[in-house]
């Protein structure tokens, strides 16, 4: 079994409009695995002129300096039709606030985000972002108007961090020696006014349960590398590389992307919260792995050779002790059966010997007796 590693984040989004409280929203993910991942928030408020500001709760830590407004970009024809999907034109010469917006027969103001009227308050975890349309009224021309900018995605970018868990090394190690492939699973949640995952001082707000928000859009770009759970989602596209180079974020590979979207859209019960949750799983070959197995098959070879070596060096050598020893047995036999047959000879010899001395000396005898 391949070793498997999930993640998840749970990011608990918030918008709320003090004065006209019609509204549409927009995330758009751009999610790098490998990099930062940004999220682009964009507005649509239905009752521009009576609305005295436009607030977001974001469920991370951001200073001012990470909001990048995006409302100029969209002066390049190519970004306004990857993101509207029309041939749309923006004039962004009208004042320093605020530009003109016409599409699709109609004509908005696109509001141009400035320090001057844009508000960054952190609260017990997470940041409200306010904008004060009120500074910018005499500027607004539309009853509609879009913000949009973009921030850093920070949730996104600790769930895909990698670590180090020192405790089940050697966990990992007898799963990466079983399969070197790892499946990474991610999950992600979208909870937007939801209660649940709102901070006590966001929750305490009236108007924010008051919103009426007409539909919801997320939309996802991840590397073609990466599986979606994409069975509710609408629409999916390859990213088209050409219109957004200059749009997408630093480094992002937009050449390799699928883009994703999901949307709820309401008539009614427009003040319930909206809930998208989406899975990501990414499978490879771990390099550790690929390493291991090398080590091992090399020290298999190297101790294989060696015990072939041994191996061949004890039968040579006891080859070689067998045979000297049935020479060594032979000789002694040979040796054994050439002394006891000398022996046998040796006596036999003096027994004749003996013999012979024996007759001589009793012819000896009865000579002498004669005499």
């Amino acid at each position: 079994m391949g070793n498997k590693k999930r993640r998840f984040a749970d990011d608990g989004w918030a918008l709320w409009i003090d004065g006209d409280d019609r509204s549409t929203i927009y995330l758009n993910e751009w999610i790098n695995p490998r990099g930062r991942s940004y999220v682009d928030i964009s507005v649509r408020v239905y009752g521009a002129k009576e609305a005295k500001s436009v607030n977001f709760f974001v469920p991370f830590e951001i200073e001012k300096s990470d909001i990048t407004d995006l409302s100029y970009m969209l002066s390049d024809s190519s970004a306004l039709r990857a993101l509207f999907n029309t041939n749309g034109k923006v004039d962004s010469e009208k004042n320093k606030y605020t530009s003109e917006l016409r599409y699709d027969n109609r004509t908005v103001s696109l509001i141009n985000l400035t320090n001057e009227f844009t508000e960054v308050k952190k609260v017990s975890y997470g940041t409200v972002i306010t904008v004060d349309l009120e500074f910018i009224k005499d500027f607004i021309t539309s009853d509609e108007a879009y913000l949009i900018f973009r921030i850093p995605h920070k949730t996104l970018d600790e769930i895909f961090a990698s670590t180090i868990d020192v405790g089940s090394i050697f966990d990992k190690i007898n799963s990466l020696i079983q399969s070197p492939i790892i499946s990474e699973k991610y999950g992600y949640s979208i909870r937007i006014n939801e209660a649940r995952l709102l901070p006590s001082e966001i929750n305490e707000i009236e108007v924010l349960h008051e919103q009426r928000i007409r539909k919801a859009l997320v939309t996802i770009s991840l590397g073609d590398e990466y599986e979606m759970n994409d069975s509710t989602c609408y629409r999916i596209r390859r990213l088209e590389e050409e219109l957004n180079k200059n749009y997408s974020p630093k480094d992002y590979d937009c050449a390799n992307s699928i883009t994703y979207q999901w949307v709820e859209e309401r008539d009614s019960n427009m003040k319930a919260h909206y809930n998208f949750y989406f899975t990501m799983e990414h499978k490879k070959i771990s390099k550790l792995s690929m390493m291991i197995y090398l080590l091992v098959v090399f020290f298999c070879g190297a101790f294989g050779s060696a015990l072939y070596d041994l191996i061949k060096f004890i039968v040579t050598h006891l080859f070689l002790f067998v045979v000297k020893s049935q020479l060594w047995i032979r000789s002694s036999i040979f040796f054994h059966i050439l002394t006891s047959n000398l022996l046998q000879m040796a006596v036999q010899f003096h027994i004749r010997i003996t013999s012979k001395e024996n007759i001589s000396e009793r012819v000896c005898h009865l000579r002498l007796m004669n005499l």
